[in-house]
């Protein structure tokens, strides 16, 4: 579970470095899940989810991220939101990467960025990508994720939320878990039900749900008491 901080901005490891925090037990409870669910090591590609925008889900791809790779696990996210990359920001790295690599006009050393963080390598999206599909369904893209499953320990995949977009049923292909994001006081009941929903019929398999942007000031009741009165249908 992690809280709402109103004074953080948006995109910060708050794991390590200059903006870590007090708080940051939440990070390390996920990155211990991590751990555990690969324990026989067959299920190092995760893919994170959120039902909509704005749920926190690159900000808790990245920060699992670093919390990996500080116990020497070697870790690199992919940037597969391709309609709005953020990853690359969040480690201020380049943001040339999958587009050119599908182009054939980068090497896979060329677009795999290395960030301050021990351990902790970024895949940029790069240029735009007109028709994300074609790119999630080439051999070269599932020939690429297979290649960072042998050579990291951790895969951690950014993807688009899942209502907004139909590239989750892709991804999940060369994907061994999905981890879905839950944003406090925002995400109705019916969008949690509708993603999980997508997740049954595409045959995505749900490793468990992340429960992000807790105000602890309200409490539960007073997200549940939202959640009933609205009245989006």
């Amino acid at each position: 579970m992690f809280r709402k901080n109103k004074k953080e901005k948006v995109g910060k490891i708050v794991v390590a470095g200059e903006y870590e925090r007090p708080d940051k037990g939440g990070y390390d409870r996920l990155r211990d899940n991590a751990l555990f669910l690969n324990a026989d090591g067959n299920t190092n590609v995760l893919q994170i989810e959120s039902s909509v925008a704005h749920e926190g889900k690159t900000t808790v791809a990245c920060n699992l991220a670093v919390s990996l790779g500080q116990t020497g696990k070697k870790t690199i996210v992919a940037e597969l939101d391709f309609h709005r990359p953020t990853a690359h920001r969040v480690f201020r790295v380049e943001s040339e990467g999958i587009a050119g690599y599908i182009l054939g006009t980068a090497t896979k050393e060329k677009i795999i960025k290395h960030t301050v963080f021990e351990n902790v390598d970024v895949l940029p999206r790069g240029g735009e990508i007109d028709n994300p599909s074609l790119v999630l369904i080439s051999e070269k893209f599932k020939n690429l994720i297979a290649e960072l499953k042998k050579e990291y320990d951790y895969v951690i995949l950014d993807c688009a939320p899942v209502l907004q977009s139909s590239d989750f049923i892709h991804i999940s292909k060369v994907a061994d878990g999905t981890i879905l994001l839950v944003a406090y006081a925002e995400t109705t009941r019916y969008q949690v039900e509708e993603t999980v929903t997508e997740f049954k019929k595409s045959g995505v398999r749900l490793l468990g749900t992340v429960f992000t942007k807790y105000d602890p000031k309200k409490g539960y009741d007073h997200y549940y008491g939202a959640e009933h009165g609205s009245k989006e249908k």
